[in-house]
């Protein structure tokens, strides 16, 4: 909780931002480039592609293939740099704060614990059990370059949980495991060449992840790269000595909802269902549509019988007659 309280704050402070698709499936299908989108609408983008919902965001559709979903998850967030360039599809973005509350409830209560659901930040490597073994990896720290210790600490987690990826293996098995990162040592470096040099480490350390996550789940992956630009104000405070403000937790409005999701609540199916439920309700629609064509085709077929000695009709209704 401490680690969302942390992002949502300096994100409060950051003024650009965009969205850098830079790894998915190619059984997904994103808008053009010219499309944008709430950073708070981010967590229901991830609902819809991992078949959690079938909610799209509005203005920024994504065509998803129901029996290929991904099987993975990775959001960096960085902050201090509004775009890194890695090659992926980039978007622009509204900053109005983050929420992954609602999505890991819901992530946990489809896939349960059987999953991975590791946070990486400057406080270290958090979550299941893949943070533990991604805790005892041991790096290569001289590929930093930069001097600023709290990147160099998320850096090295980050060097920590790809290595951890690849030491696992290939994933076969059909859970959605999430990853999170969060990269905030960029924020109080002004000097351009610093700069430069802490956002190429920053990229380096971004891509060595993305090539551990496709490499182990195939390329049914989807990594995201969340990037805020923080403003003049907040680049002069130390990321390591900020002390979150108090919050407002504010409920959501109802009249935002869509027909759908009242229409759900009224009849308290509030559950999101399982991505394999439309192949199984066809397969068992086929299969009693196909039962009742069989049923009502036997049915005819012996009420139209003629009940003659040569049939089985005669037979089975007919005595006979004893002999001597």
């Amino acid at each position: 909780m401490k680690f969302v309280l942390l992002v949502s704050a300096l994100v409060a402070a950051c003024a650009a931002s965009s969205l850098e698709i830079i790894a998915a499936p190619a059984s997904l299908k994103f808008p053009d480039a010219d499309a944008t989108l709430k950073t708070t609408l981010i967590s229901t983008l991830n609902e819809n592609i991992l078949g959690l919902s079938a909610r799209q965001v509005d203005g920024f559709s994504v065509s998803v293939d129901m029996f290929s979903r991904p099987r993975a998850l990775a959001v960096v967030t960085v902050i201090g740099a509004d775009n890194l360039n890695l090659g992926g599809k980039t978007y622009s973005t509204k900053s109005d704060g983050v929420e992954n509350v609602g999505f890991d409830q819901d992530m946990a209560l489809i896939f349960g614990a059987d999953r991975e659901n590791v946070q990486v930040s400057a406080g270290g490597i958090t979550g299941s059990m893949l943070a533990l073994a991604a805790q005892q990896e041991a790096v290569d720290a001289t590929v930093i370059k930069t001097k600023r210790s709290t990147l160099v600490k998320e850096l090295e987690a980050v060097y920590q949980l790809a290595a951890a990826i690849k030491s696992a293996g290939v994933q076969m098995d059909n859970n959605a495991d999430v990853f999170r990162v969060s990269i905030t040592g960029l924020v109080g470096i002004t000097e351009s060449a610093q700069k430069e040099e802490a956002v190429a480490d920053v990229k380096a350390a971004i891509e060595a992840l993305t090539a551990s996550i496709n490499n182990a789940y195939g390329g049914q992956a989807v990594i995201e790269l969340l990037a805020f630009e923080a403003e003049s104000g907040a680049a002069e405070k130390s990321t390591e000595s900020r002390e979150i403000p108090n919050h407002n937790i504010q409920k959501r409005d109802t009249k935002s909802k869509t027909p759908t999701q009242l229409a759900r609540e009224n009849l308290q199916v509030t559950v999101p269902v399982s991505s394999d439920y439309p192949a199984i309700f066809a397969i068992f629609l086929g299969l009693v549509v196909i039962l009742v064509v069989a049923l009502i085709y036997i049915v005819v077929g012996m009420a139209s019988i003629d009940p003659e000695k040569d049939s089985i009709i005669y037979r089975m209704t007919t005595t006979r007659m004893k002999k001597d």
